[in-house]
């Protein structure tokens, strides 16, 4: 494909940039691009990269690496670019999770690891849990020295690990702990390390292991620098101390331009470790140019006006954004309802949801209920008047086994294995025949332009789906036929090779744990479904109203959002003035398109703990209306 001109060069797929996004684009070195709510981040980011490939400022054989948080945000990256770019330049971009690109490293170079500190080969994934943390912290308090056991119980479980874990760099060399804090940390890995019969590790040790590599073995660092000159950093306010020393020991020295997006005041996951000056130690260590992107294409107007106003109690210094969305509703915008009782609070808000719907010819998924935390206990309080109503609410927080729902559905095998539902009980779904055609050829490893293997494969396909159909023609959907149907869709993939294909399963139990909640979401969906078009429609929330905690909502938007729970018993951590409170706080009103209700119930609970953001609802001028 010929080069492009960097000034010919015009965005695809859409009609333009805004004056900084063009800035931030033609970039030379190292960005810090500051993308508030609806800034159309991921959108920069696949323009950029489609800008460096056509223009041939990222030249074959060399790549675009775009790092993401979580696994369905890198993926919406990669189907962005491929969308935007001829396939053998989008074939150059590279778009991973940070767990995953540390892994691959880890189980690439495995034994360049020093033997001190090398795991086992293959080694299993592990989740401990904070009970599983507080024995470890305990017991390691009663055994150390005596002169650091002060020191280690000041550690705390729910900080340690991705906190004080995170920041620690692994000597290449075997050295005596210092410290307390070393003596505790040295003691995690080893426990990991020496598990029987295979070593088990979390994400945080492999990403500590990938770091130790990079550090230990220059030439694989090299080797990374020369394959990536372009690196994208997704959600940047979220990088976590183990990431950022990762990507510090990865791509710093000046040679690599990285892009690093995101925004302070969405800052969301300092629970989980995340770095609270992870923007300005970037700007220094990589001495990047700061460009802020001032444009909203998601919210109204009016609601970029009350968003403003939360911003401001977070940063006063902060922007204002330029709304690029027109307002599509008559009335308020945003208002507080006041209810007295939890069933007051469901009849009203289901009412209101029937009657939005039909006025205004909305889908239920064009809606969001959100939540601080406790999502069960929410669904509990609304679904059966949701019911009555005709509406159906789907709780997207819920745990299945040792997952969630929300996780499953952006999960690589749950979205082959129920395009392959699709396509058995219908045989007009191309969208899901691509989904499969693609993911088989990678599965049987069908090289780029062999066409006769991958015209095997698709008849492969097309043979095995005949049969499914046929069977699920005549079997009804119930608990006893999606355990049949699943067997022989896990036997026709082969879960060995979908192992061997995909990364993120290559070891440990991830993809036991994704199967299992597959099939136990699937038989829930079946329950009550006449046939499997519904059963399917319900595995995938279709026709029924999303509930999630604010946690889960980052990076999707709603038509309306519906906050239920703004009070002290939900909101019991808050002290004033507290920044990651006030951050949850405005990640769930930006979420909302056209408008966002709050909702209070005097039953639950008082509202002083969150008096201040109800002051700034009110200084937003934002109505309270009773529901009694």
């Amino acid at each position: 494909m010929p080069i492009m001109r960097s000034q010919d060069w015009r965005p695809r797929g859409i009609d333009d940039l805004e004056p900084d996004a063009w800035r931030a684009l033609s970039q030379a070195g190292s960005t810090c691009v500051i993308a508030g709510p609806g800034a159309g981040k991921t959108e920069f980011l696949a323009q950029r990269a489609v800008y460096l490939l056509e223009t041939g400022l990222c030249p074959a054989p060399y790549r675009v690496l775009a790092i993401s948080f979580k696994s369905d945000a890198a993926e919406n990256l990669a189907t962005r670019v491929r969308k935007r770019c001829p396939a053998e330049l989008a074939n150059r971009f590279t778009s991973l999770t940070f767990d995953a690109f540390a892994k691959g490293l880890v189980d690439r170079f495995l034994s360049a690891i020093p033997a001190h500190w090398c795991p086992t080969r293959p080694y299993d994934l592990v989740f401990p849990s904070r009970r599983q943390k507080e024995g470890f912290l305990n017991l390691s308090s009663n055994t150390a020295p005596p002169q650091w056991r002060t020191e280690i119980a000041g550690f705390h479980a729910e900080s340690f690990e991705a906190r004080h874990v995170g920041a620690y760099r692994l000597p290449i060399t075997q050295q005596a702990p210092q410290s307390g804090a070393e003596f505790i940390i040295q003691r995690w890995l080893a426990g990991q390390l020496a598990t029987q019969p295979r070593s088990a590790l979390t994400f945080v040790i492999i990403n500590r292991l990938a770091e130790l590599l990079l550090r230990s073995c220059p030439h694989i660092r090299r080797a990374l620098q020369l394959t990536y000159p372009f690196v994208f950093v997704d959600e940047f306010q979220d990088t976590t101390f183990a990431q950022y020393d990762f990507l510090l020991s990865a791509f710093s020295g000046g040679e690599i331009a990285v892009t690093a997006v995101g925004d302070d005041k969405q800052r969301i996951m300092t629970w989980a470790g995340a770095r609270t000056d992870a923007f300005e130690r970037f700007a220094i260590d990589f001495a990047a140019t700061r460009i802020q992107l001032l444009f909203n294409f998601r919210s109204s107007p009016d609601l970029v006006r009350i968003q403003h106003v939360v911003a401001r109690a977070l940063d006063p210094h902060s922007a204002f954004t330029v709304a690029q969305a027109v307002r599509q509703v008559d009335g308020d915008v945003a208002q507080v309802w006041n209810s007295p009782t939890i069933l007051r609070e469901a009849e009203y808000l289901a009412r209101w949801l029937a009657t939005d719907m039909v006025t205004r010819g909305r889908a239920p998924r064009d809606y969001a209920i959100l939540v601080k935390q406790k999502s069960d206990d929410v669904e509990a309080d609304l679904a059966a008047t949701f019911a009555q109503a005709g509406l159906r609410l789907r709780n997207e927080s819920h745990s299945l086994g040792r997952t969630t729902l929300q996780d499953l559905l952006s999960d690589e095998f749950a979205r082959v294995a129920i395009a392959l539902f699709r396509l058995g009980s219908t045989q007009r779904a191309p969208d899901a025949w691509q989904i499969c055609s693609a993911a088989l050829s990678a599965v049987r490893a069908v090289a780029d332009g062999d066409d006769i293997t991958e015209a095997r494969t698709d008849a492969e396909l097309t043979a095995f789906l005949a049969t499914m159909r046929g069977e699920m023609r005549n079997t009804p959907p119930s608990e006893v036929s999606v355990t049949t149907f699943v067997n022989r869709v896990l036997a026709f993939l082969d879960l060995s090779a979908v192992a061997r294909t995909y990364l993120e399963y290559s070891s440990g139990d991830l993809l036991a744990i994704m199967v299992e909640a597959f099939q136990l979401h699937l038989a829930a969906s079946a329950r009550g479904a006449a046939n499997w078009t519904i059963c399917l429609d319900t595995f995938e929330g279709l026709e029924q109203i999303p509930l999630m905690t604010v946690h889960k909502s980052k990076g999707l938007e709603y038509d309306t959002i519906v906050f239920v729970g703004l009070d002290d018993q939900a909101w019991w951590a808050h002290t004033p003035g507290n920044a990651e409170g006030l951050a949850t706080f405005f990640v769930a009103l930006t979420r909302a398109k056209q408008r966002a209700i709050f909702a209070f119930c005097r039953e639950r609970g008082q509202r002083r703990r969150v008096a201040e953001l109800y002051q700034l609802l009110s200084d937003a001028a934002v109505p309270e209306i009773t529901t009694d």
